[in-house]
């Protein structure tokens, strides 16, 4: 376990990424595996992984050895945290409705598995239960009339935050990354997911352009001007102002995309030693806006 502070929702890095603790849940669930009967947890994942682990699970308070206790119940006892992280960390439609889809692959697992107890059942079956209900609410929510207006407001809230430089701390490509996160995990991306056909293409078609009006700003670029990748795009801010973790938060979220598949969001993420080969060398805003909107929100799902 790193010796670094557990990093908790009251963490300036997740005041800047809001979505931080959303992505620990699901990866806090997609970790528990009754086929195998192990549990993943992240602990071993990555040091930064690790320390939001400590933060989200309360490593050090004084009731850190009654928490060790129930994990090393098993199964039983990562169900116990799910339902606990899932019921104050997960706020987003986006966020429950992958755990609520892993409960049920769970529950499907656990079918086939006779070892376990009436109880551990009865549990799962309460936590897919109380997921389902949490599902229907959000989804009647997502229908309300306001929707388009709260989608719009998301999108508001976003951008008069990397106006503000709450971004600053990433680099410019970054930045691009970090919004698109933000908007992909909230409101917006409800919305973006449930409309089709020229609808969709005029949201994104907005949030390209909006993008594109900031990142232009802090690169002191025209729309068009192609820069050196490396040099330019991926460079790393530096200075006491940059938020501490703000790299490893970026890693942390990006971990689960492809080199191949999402070549402009790995590097971005990632800030790997070779760039993909399908990154071009050299790239404008305009190019790099729009590849990464294709990366994120036109792409099969990567969960």
């Amino acid at each position: 376990m790193s010796e670094q502070q557990p990093i908790d929702s009251a963490s300036e890095i997740c005041q800047v990424l809001t979505c931080l603790p959303e992505k620990f849940v699901v990866d806090f669930a997609n970790g528990i595996d009754v086929a195998r009967e192990r549990q993943v947890f992240l602990k071993g994942r990555t040091g930064f992984a690790a320390r939001l682990y400590d933060g989200f699970t309360g490593q050090g308070a004084r009731h850190q050895a009654e928490i060790n206790a129930s994990l090393t119940d098993g199964v039983e006892g990562a169900l116990n945290w799910l339902q606990d992280l899932s019921e104050s960390l997960s706020k987003t439609n986006f966020s429950v409705h992958q755990v609520n889809e892993r409960v049920n692959g769970l529950k499907l697992d656990m079918t086939k598995i006779g070892t376990y107890s009436i109880e551990t059942r009865r549990q799962l079956d309460n936590l897919a239960h109380r997921l389902d209900d949490r599902c229907a609410v959000l989804d009647k929510e997502v229908a309300r009339i306001d929707f388009v207006q709260r989608a719009q407001i998301h999108l508001d809230s976003v951008f008069n935050k990397w106006g503000a430089g709450r971004y600053n701390s990433f680099s410019l490509s970054g930045r691009c990354y970090a919004a698109l996160e933000e908007l992909h995990w909230g409101t917006f991306g409800d919305y973006s997911r449930q409309s089709s056909g020229q609808d969709r293409q005029r949201l994104l078609e907005d949030l390209a352009n909006r993008i594109i009006t900031e990142v232009t700003n802090d690169a002191g670029l025209n729309r068009v001007e192609r820069v050196a990748t490396r040099e330019r795009w991926l460079a790393q801010p530096k200075g006491r102002d940059v938020v501490p973790q703000a790299g490893e938060a970026l890693a942390y979220m990006g971990d689960w995309y492809d080199a191949h598949k999402s070549p402009f969001i790995f590097a971005a993420s990632q800030s790997p030693d070779e760039l993909p080969l399908h990154m071009p060398r050299l790239s404008s805003t305009q190019r790099m806006t729009e590849a990464m909107i294709q990366e994120l929100f036109l792409e099969v799902s990567h969960v």
